[in-house]
Formats: structure tokens, sequence, C-alpha cells
């Protein structure tokens, strides 16, 4: 949770000239967890930024919370799983389609956290590995934009996402 804080911090005292082609957003995401009894779906809301250096590749930072739980049965026994928190760093590519959408793919690092609760115990555990995806962005105007994608988030993690971003 402090590098959170710390990042949203970080984010929001950047100088002004650096948002010139810079982009503020927010995500629903459907984060799909495979367990060992099954999958899970955890839903989460991620925040983003990112600065897009020219029409074809930005850079992007990602920080996510779940908002909810899940749960399923393994041996007779209910066992609850929570998406803690995630975030990602990534490069982004885009290939404009029209004047009003893009295709884009990312490509970075990314590391989330998930509890699992059974019989009165509670266990966290982590993984960080490559993360990859891409998505359609309908450009709405010359400030909003509104996407669809998937990402791969870290081994055994996979999501839809839902987002919209203002571009400064």
């Amino acid at each position: 949770m402090k590098f959170i804080t710390t990042a949203a911090a970080a984010m929001m005292l950047m100088a002004p000239s650096v948002f010139a082609n810079g982009y503020l957003g927010g995500q629903f995401n459907y984060v799909d967890a495979e367990t060992g009894s099954g999958g899970v779906r955890l839903p989460g809301v991620s925040f983003l930024t990112g600065y897009q250096y020219n029409d074809y590749l930005g850079l992007e930072a990602r920080i996510g919370v779940g908002v909810g739980d899940d749960s399923n049965t393994a041996n007779g026994t209910k066992v609850e799983y929570e998406l803690d928190y995630y975030y990602g760093g990534y490069l982004v590519g885009t290939v404009p389609l029209t004047e009003s959408f893009d295709l884009y793919a990312l490509a970075g690092y990314a590391k989330a956290e998930a509890t699992v609760k059974a019989n009165g115990t509670s266990v966290k555990g982590d993984d960080s590995k490559f993360s990859y995806g891409g998505g359609l962005k309908w450009n709405a105007n010359r400030n909003w934009t509104f996407s669809a994608e998937y990402l791969m988030l870290v081994e055994d993690m996979d999501s839809v996402n839902v987002g919209i971003t203002y571009r400064f």
C-alpha cells in the first residue's frame, strides 16, 4: 500500500510540462485468476497515467486494487480469493485505424498480490512477471478516449478492462 500511495503522489507532483502529451485515466477490471480448484473472477479498478511520444509510441504506468472477491470449493472447503493490488509499467505501441479508432498493444512488467482465505486462515501471495496485452481505443474527441482491452497481468491472472482516459 505504501508503494501505491507514493506512486500516486509522484504522479500528481509531476511538472505541468510533462503532461503536454500525457494522459490520466481509470479502468474497471474483470480479473480472471486460475486456482488449483478452478477459476475465479476478481473485480478491480485501476488508475493509469502515460505519456504519448508520438502517434505510435508511449509509456504507461498502472496501479490497481480489488473491489470485490470470489470463492469456490476445494475438497469440500469454501475458499475465498481477493485481489489486493497490482501495478505495472508498459511500453505502448499504437496503430491508428481511423481518426476515431486506434489499435494498441502493450508490453512490460507487472506485480500482483492476492489473498486466499479458508477455514479461518488467510494467506497472501504475489507474483511478478512480463505482462502484455492489447485493445481498441475510441477517440471520442481531442481529450476523451474510451478503451476495451485484454491484459495478461501475471501468470494465472489475466483481465478484460474497460476504461476512460483524459489527454492533456
